[in-house]
């Protein structure tokens, strides 16, 4: 277990080359807590696309719509500026790399719930432009260890729904569309305590996103913070 750090570290090395690759772009992956002024948090993550079956994936695609077929990863790096405010770098397959600012307008100590807005922008080499991301988010604590989290996401993507098709490559996806989703997902993480679950990673995040678009995937994902 302890090679899991070496792997993130690798991987937090490794990214602004390996976002010039294809994926999709749909992921989360956070709550609406900020962090405490100097804490840093960092993070990364997997998910897919899933259709039900293959007749709608076959449908979106007789419909010229493309569809979601690749997987996507990513990661982020992300600093506790203020009470309320955060500052990071994150980047994805999908997205390309670039800044992005948390800020959180509730919080579950005074209020039945937390929410937060993320806003960030990321320059992707192969489709050569800018991605732009906002993310609505609400949280509620379960317990000490762990929250659900549910919200909205619009961004301005690459649409590599249209890799589906056989004659169309990576590079011929130069065309920028808005896309909106919605999410829902469950942030978990462990008591410190043992040396054996130090090599653990601190947390796992689960996450469901359904985009709003004809002939949606569901996108399964997964992320280990630290």
């Amino acid at each position: 277990m302890g090679s899991i750090f070496n792997v993130m570290k690798r991987f937090f090395l490794l990214l602004p080359f390996v976002f010039l690759l294809e994926g999709c772009f749909f992921g989360t992956f956070q709550t609406a807590e900020s962090l405490k002024p100097g804490d840093v948090n960092a993070g990364w993550y997997a998910n897919m696309p899933l259709y039900f079956d293959n007749s709608v994936k076959e449908k979106s695609k007789e419909h010229n719509k493309g569809a979601f077929i690749y997987p996507n990863i990513g990661g982020y790096l992300m600093y506790g500026a203020s009470k309320n405010v955060d500052f990071g770098m994150r980047g994805s397959l999908g997205e390309g790399l670039g800044p992005f600012t948390k800020i959180q307008f509730l919080n579950e100590k005074n209020l039945f719930l937390s929410g937060a807005i993320i806003a960030g922008m990321a320059y992707h080499p192969v489709a050569q432009g800018i991605s732009l991301r906002a993310d609505l988010i609400f949280s509620k604590r379960l317990s000490l260890y762990s929250s659900l989290y549910w919200g909205w996401t619009i961004m301005r993507a690459p649409d590599y729904r249209m890799l589906a098709y056989k004659d169309v490559k990576l590079n011929d996806i130069k065309e920028f569309r808005e896309f909106n989703a919605i999410f829902l997902g469950v942030d978990l993480k462990r008591k410190k305590g043992s040396s054996y679950f130090n090599k653990i990673p601190f947390g796992l995040t689960m996450e469901f996103t359904v985009p709003l678009t004809d002939y949606p995937a569901i996108f399964w994902g997964f992320q280990f913070t630290r």
